[in-house]
């Protein structure tokens, strides 16, 4: 096979591509905080576009507006059942909570701190550092920090005005694209030059299949874990077991990442040691047990059966995925790292190194 010559019209040629794929990154990078609502409304319209199939063809709702409303009045009626389930339940371990860390805590400093450390501690918050601390000069100084804290307060609500804003534009986004999500489906090759076309359409079409395929077995996978986390959870005792477990489930969206789970999981163990009188490595311990059983159960059973070879990604290649995409796109970035790079490994097998699909 003859080798390619390496001509200067070549070689500028390649260095424009790569210009321009780095300008366009940074692009989207520096435009992110505004497009992201967008993005964000597309891809949930995408996911809720067989929800709003569903009620057009079988269930033969002529208008799509009305499809649309049915759609999201089914979404609202979901979270509201699934909120009257979980939440009595939280509601009551909260109440547990608070009587443990009100109560208990008190009680067990008087029983576990030696008197004659309770003495020292006392001393020390009568001496004379601890008056000066609440001389008026200091109190001037915590005055102007409190001032600060309060622009802060009023900074922060601002921030939070700006976010209700955010989440309006969103739902804005979101019904305008599903009311009009057929005019963009089927008029957007249209768009694309005639020279560009039939690649353009071959990568967004081969895009889409591959995000089906990942997120609908992905989706399956969260659920599971989302259940085997909460089951789990309540079995040992843990405390808000039933919500820390859905917590846990749905950070499993991004590989690896609901590991940091074990964090909040270990606190509410120690609260949990407090409550009963158990030791805490051992609370601790049946925590990271179950861990370690939902993680076998899904490496084993609930990822080979249900998304297979999906991705064919090895662990360093994953972890470098995440890092790329989160750091151009955020969170967003994260969730698709793995089919994205998937794509991007398959298209290079084909078109650089020639090889068939698959090998």
């Amino acid at each position: 096979m003859p080798q390619p010559t390496w001509t200067l019209d070549r070689i500028i040629n390649i260095l424009l591509y790569l210009g321009g794929i780095v300008l366009f990154l940074w692009l989207l990078n520096y435009l992110s905080p505004y497009i992201a609502s967008f993005f964000l409304a597309l891809f949930f319209a995408y996911l809720l576009e067989p929800l709003v199939r569903f009620f057009r063809i079988r269930l033969r709702v002529k208008k799509r507006w009305l499809a649309v409303l049915l759609s999201f009045l089914t979404i609202i009626g979901v979270l509201t059942l699934v909120g009257f389930i979980v939440v009595p339940s939280v509601n009551s371990e909260v109440g547990k909570l608070r009587e443990i860390l009100g109560g208990d805590l008190a009680l067990q400093y008087q029983e576990v701190v030696p008197s004659e450390v309770r003495r020292q501690i006392d001393a020390i918050l009568n001496s004379e550092e601890v008056a000066k601390l609440l001389s008026e000069e200091n109190i001037t100084t915590y005055g102007s920090t409190i001032l600060s804290y309060l622009w802060s307060v009023i900074s922060g609500a601002a921030g939070m005005l700006l976010g209700l804003f955010s989440i309006v534009t969103f739902l804005l986004y979101l019904a305008f694209i599903m009311l009009f999500y057929n005019d963009f489906s089927d008029n957007w090759e249209d768009a694309i030059p005639p020279a560009y076309r039939k690649p353009a359409v071959m990568l967004i079409n081969d895009v889409e299949e591959g995000m089906q395929v990942y997120f609908r077995g992905q989706a399956q996978v969260v659920l599971w874990v989302c259940i085997l986390f909460s089951v789990g959870f309540k079995l040992i005792g843990l405390p808000l077991g039933i919500l820390l477990g859905i917590f846990v489930g749905l950070l499993n969206f991004v590989p690896y990442l609901q590991t940091l789970g074990l964090i909040p999981a270990v606190l509410l163990a120690g609260i949990k040691s407090l409550e009963t009188g158990q030791d805490f490595w051992a609370a601790a311990g049946l925590v990271l047990l179950v861990f370690l059983l939902v993680q076998a159960i899904q490496e084993i059973v609930l990822v080979p059966r249900i998304l297979g070879g999906a991705t064919g990604l090895n662990p360093a290649v994953i972890l470098l995925a995440l890092s790329v995409w989160g750091g151009l796109f955020g969170i967003i970035g994260m969730i698709i790292a793995l089919p994205m790079t998937s794509l991007l490994i398959n298209y290079y097998k084909r078109f650089v190194l020639k090889r068939e699909p698959g090998r």
